[in-house]
């Protein structure tokens, strides 16, 4: 996960770059999923924010939707999972 300032002129900075565990997702009864992590802060090198990111059933459909792009050097897709919901 990369983040920037959103109100001045910055470097995207990396705060997350684990693989997503599955204790981190929680599937609600209302059917949205919410993922949870704590990442790096921004600015200070010793702190920690906590983020979730909530994503609607219509979130989750549109991401299922959406088609790999094609590698053009090796002739294959850029990932090999789809997101079925």
């Amino acid at each position: 996960m990369l983040a920037q300032p959103g109100r001045k002129p910055g470097s995207p900075k990396s705060i997350f770059s684990e693989p997503l565990q599955l204790d981190a997702v929680r599937l609600e009864q209302s059917g949205e999923v919410t993922i949870s992590i704590v990442a790096d802060d921004i600015y200070s090198k010793n702190s920690k924010q906590r983020y979730q990111i909530i994503l609607t059933e219509a979130e989750l459909r549109l991401l299922g939707n959406l088609q790999a792009p094609e590698d053009s050097a090796k002739g294959r897709k850029g990932y090999d999972a789809v997101i079925a919901y």
